[in-house]
C-alpha cells in the first residue's frame, strides 16, 4: 500500500505540474494572446506563470532542499555533463551555416532572442524542479537507492514519465503523433542522463537546470527559431535522427550510475530526502 501511494504521489506530482499549466492556458490563453501580441514574449510570459506552478509544487512536496547546492555538487555535476557542451557548438556551426547558405536569412530581433534565452532557462527549471526535484526524489523512495538497480529503476521511471508527457504536444495542430512519439523517446532518453547528474551532483537540480536550458535552446536553434521557426514547428520537425542518438544518451546514463549509492557516498553527500 505504501508503494501505491508513492506510485500515486510521483504520478500526480506530474499531473498537477503539466496540468496546472494547461489549465492556464485554456484559461487564459486567448486574453494573453490578445495582452501580448508578440509569440516569444507571450512564450515567455508562459513560462513565467509554470516556473511558479512549478516553485509551488516543490514547497508543497517538501522537496526544497533540491534548490540547495555547494560548490563541490555543482562542480560534480558540471563534469559529469561536460559533454553537453558540444550540442551548443553543434547549434552555432548550423547558424553559421544557415547565414552562409541564406544571404537573406535575417534573425529575429535581439529582445526575442533575449526571450527564448530566457524560455530556455524557466522549462528547465520548472521541469527539472518537476521531473528530478520531485518525481525522481518519490522514485527514489519508491524503489529506492541503496544500490545500482534500485538507483537506475528509480531514475528510469522518472524518465519515462517525463518522455510520455512529451505526447501532449500531438494535441497541437502544428505537431504530429509521429513527432510527438519521437521527441516524447528523445525526452525519455535525456531524462535518463539527467536523472544520472541529478543524482551524481548530491540531489541538487541547478547542474540539470542548466544543462536542460543549454539542450532546448541548442534544438531550438538549430531548427531555425532564430530565424522565426516558431517552436511548435521546430518539435514538428523531430526526426528520426533525434530518436538514433537518444542511445548516446542511454550509454551515458549508465555509465554516470556505475557506482553504487555507498561508493558514491563516500565522495558527495547527497541531499536528504524529505516525504510529502
Amino acid at each position: 500500500m505504501k508503494s501505491l501511494k508513492k506510485a500515486v504521489l510521483v504520478i500526480l506530482a506530474i499531473g498537477l505540474g503539466i496540468g496546472s499549466g494547461l489549465a492556464v492556458s485554456l484559461l487564459f490563453g486567448d486574453r494573453l494572446n490578445n495582452m501580448i501580441p508578440n509569440y516569444w514574449i507571450l512564450q515567455l510570459v508562459n513560462e513565467l506563470i509554470t516556473t511558479v506552478i512549478g516553485t509551488v509544487l516543490i514547497c508543497v512536496y517538501r522537496k526544497t532542499r533540491v534548490l540547495r547546492s555547494s560548490t563541490e555538487n555543482m562542480k560534480e555535476g558540471l563534469i559529469c555533463g561536460a559533454a553537453w557542451i558540444v550540442i551548443p557548438v553543434l547549434a552555432v556551426l548550423n547558424l553559421l551555416t544557415d547565414l552562409r547558405d541564406i544571404p537573406d536569412a535575417r534573425l529575429i530581433k535581439w529582445w526575442e532572442i533575449a526571450a527564448l534565452v530566457l524560455q530556455c532557462i524557466l522549462i528547465g527549471f520548472f521541469e527539472e524542479g518537476v521531473f528530478r526535484g520531485i518525481a525522481t526524489e518519490l522514485s527514489f523512495e519508491l524503489f529506492g537507492d541503496d544500490n545500482k538497480r534500485n538507483t537506475r529503476l528509480s531514475i528510469a521511471f522518472a524518465s519515462f514519465l517525463f518522455g510520455a508527457v512529451h505526447l501532449i504536444n500531438a494535441l497541437h495542430p502544428e505537431i504530429s503523433i509521429k513527432a510527438a512519439a519521437m521527441q516524447a523517446v528523445s525526452a525519455f532518453a535525456i531524462g535518463l542522463t539527467f536523472g544520472a547528474i541529478y543524482y551524481r551532483s548530491g540531489r541538487t537540480i541547478w547542474p540539470c537546470v542548466i544543462f536542460h536550458a543549454i539542450q532546448d535552446l541548442s534544438a531550438f536553434v538549430i531548427k531555425g527559431s532564430l530565424f522565426g521557426v516558431t517552436q511548435e514547428e521546430a518539435i514538428g520537425d523531430t526526426g528520426i535522427g533525434q530518436v538514433i542518438y537518444s542511445v548516446l544518451f542511454v550509454v551515458w546514463f549508465l555509465y554516470l550510475t556505475r557506482e553504487q549509492e555507498s561508493e558514491h557516498a563516500e565522495i558527495h553527500e547527497v541531499v536528504p530526502r524529505s516525504s510529502i
